[in-house]
């Protein structure tokens, strides 16, 4: 059923990330130079100053990037799944599609397994596993090529759960398996860590042993999981200077900031409605009512399960695991697409409650309003997971196609052969990837990049661009750059930058001549080395759902250009 939902997605093509994946993997023009500075197809750029200041000089990144930025993963595994798919069919998204719904459907039998084996093989465990299947949080990555590491991260830490937990029914080998499983899960996905959060609440509330015992047989696992990070840190892999992603070892106070809003969200997002990455993605003026919501479906979650968990064992370990395991999910913002490893507990704690007040158990809240709070929250939640997922997932599946639009807009620009003589100067655009995958696009349809990308402005932010002399622009920001978080990624908004600041890249020059009061630049000078008359400058602004070439702005005139949001479409 979980493959049957998900199928469509074979049709689905290419989108974003997995384009630069495919250069990335080539042996095109350029790809191994993004590869040095990404580091590997999971990477955004390896810290060292004069690798981020080549990535702006050829249109990957904005100017404003953390000339020390580092958003570099490690997932080796993960990545190894994608060169099979470059080394069989290059070319062919079906495949690799088929690809993830493979592994998509590994994971669902190993979650079935390991409910049966915790649970009992009774309706409980097989309510939890279709909860699980049919989950339309699992969409997303199921849809995305290029997200396929959630999909494997997490059927090898589930295997690696399941294996530890039969070896503490006496399985030979089990051990072993489990501890591999557990070194694959960890090259597969960072997320993967989450598994040590089920791994301590089995050792609490399901291993029968002595302490010594429980402990002794999690130092493996621990010591693995401290080699894996050292190595990690060693070989430059980590996040430092963006605001998208979060180290918790490199930045452990932003991270704990960030939790705060974060959690809440991402259990609104796996019990509820709407999805977490709606307090992102969704309108601004609805953010604060959308977060008071995910702090009342937390509450609420605490309210239903806290009287089963106070008579059931097994109870207090998928909630202890479910919780654990939201924290390494705060790494970066709420998704629902990140909550593979957190729907463990949440199947395995929602099938449970939803049988005990369906047979009236005797732990059920005799309080009134704490009976109908909690009736009211696992009657939604069960109607959600059971009648409505199974409707969005198929629409989930096809979230990532929701930007077509993108490749609608950049279509112009990888088909025509004279943009290799064009200097691109892109006066505002709605998001990075409308500019950064213009040189993968073109060298995959065999053309060379342009001659060069500038970049002035991105995201939903109102400008005014105003030409100074022959070579010059001063551009204001109405509220200042960095203004969502999506606009964060190669920048965290709390950097601050001061009046006088220059950036010096390949062919301009950049000046802060202005700031926002927490440091954001609100006006900015860009110098170019050349005339901006000269035939080769194609100028353009964002209107509606492409670019409109225009001609460069006359001395002394301004231009005003109204915020570029991120147009989406229902595929």
């Amino acid at each position: 059923m979980a493959v049957l939902l998900t199928s469509h997605s074979l049709w689905m093509g290419f989108h974003l990330d997995d384009y630069l994946h495919r250069y990335l993997l080539s042996d095109l023009p350029g790809a191994a130079d993004l590869l040095r500075a990404y580091e590997s197809p999971f990477g955004v750029a390896n810290g060292e100053a004069a690798v981020n200041r080549w990535q702006v000089e050829r249109g990957y990144a904005p100017w404003w990037i953390d000339r020390d930025l580092l958003v570099s993963l490690w997932r080796p595994l993960s990545t190894l799944t994608h060169e099979f798919d470059h080394l069989l069919w290059p070319h062919t998204a079906f495949a690799m599609h088929a690809h993830n719904l493979l592994w998509f459907a590994a994971l669902v039998v190993v979650v079935t397994r390991l409910f049966r084996s915790v649970m009992g093989a009774g309706s409980i465990a097989g309510l939890a596993a279709l909860f699980y299947a049919v989950s339309h949080t699992n969409g997303f990555a199921v849809g995305w090529i290029a997200n396929r590491n959630a999909l494997v991260a997490a059927t090898f830490g589930v295997l690696c759960l399941w294996h530890y937990h039969r070896a503490r029914q006496g399985h030979a080998w089990s051990t072993a398996t489990s501890l591999a499983c557990w070194v694959a899960a960890l090259l597969s996905g960072e997320g993967s860590i989450a598994i040590a959060g089920y791994l301590f609440a089995h050792c609490v509330f399901l291993d029968d042993r002595a302490w010594r015992a429980r402990l002794l047989s999690l130092a493996p696992y621990a010591a693995i999981a401290v080699v894996w990070r050292v190595a990690y840190n060693a070989l430059g892999h980590g996040a430092h200077g963006s605001g998208l992603y979060l180290d918790p070892v490199r930045e452990p106070l932003a991270f704990a900031a960030a939790a705060v809003t974060r959690l809440p969200l991402l259990v609104m997002g796996q019990f509820a409605f709407p999805p977490a990455e709606g307090y992102v993605l969704g309108p601004p003026q609805w953010a604060p009512a959308v977060l008071v919501f995910a702090w009342a479906v937390s509450a609420l979650l605490i309210v239903s399960v806290l009287p089963l968990a106070r008579v059931d064992r097994v109870a207090r370990f998928w909630l202890l695991g479910m919780l654990l395991a939201l924290v390494p999910n705060c790494t970066t913002y709420a998704n629902n697409r990140l909550l593979f490893f957190v729907g463990l507990g949440a199947m395995g704690l929602l099938a449970q409650l939803w049988a005990g007040f369906l047979s009236g158990a005797l732990w059920l809240p005799t309080q009134k309003i704490v009976r109908g709070l909690s009736h009211t929250f696992v009657g939604a939640a069960a109607f959600l997971h059971l009648l409505v997922s199974p409707l969005l997932l198929p629409l989930a599946t096809q979230s990532v196609a929701f930007t077509r639009p993108i490749h609608a807009a950049l279509a112009p620009f990888t088909s025509d052969v004279s943009i290799k003589d064009a200097k691109l100067l892109f006066l505002n655009a709605p998001e990075y990837f409308y500019v950064k995958l213009i040189p993968a696009l073109r060298a995959l349809e065999g053309h060379p990049p342009p001659v060069a990308i500038h970049a002035l402005s991105f995201g939903p932010v109102a400008t005014k661009v105003t030409r100074s002399d022959e070579r010059t622009l001063d551009v204001s920001y109405a509220g200042g750059i960095l203004q969502d978080l999506t606009s964060q990624l190669y920048r965290r908004r709390d950097l601050p930058m001061r009046v006088g600041e220059r950036f010096d890249y390949a062919g301009v020059e950049v000046e802060v001549l202005g700031i926002e009061p927490d440091g954001r630049a609100n006006r900015v000078r860009f110098r170019f080395d050349t005339s901006l008359d000269e035939p080769s400058v194609r100028c353009l602004r964002w209107d509606v759902d492409r670019f409109a070439q225009i001609a460069v702005p006359s001395v002394g005139a301004t231009l005003s250009l109204a915020a570029a949001p991120l147009p989406l479409k229902i595929p």
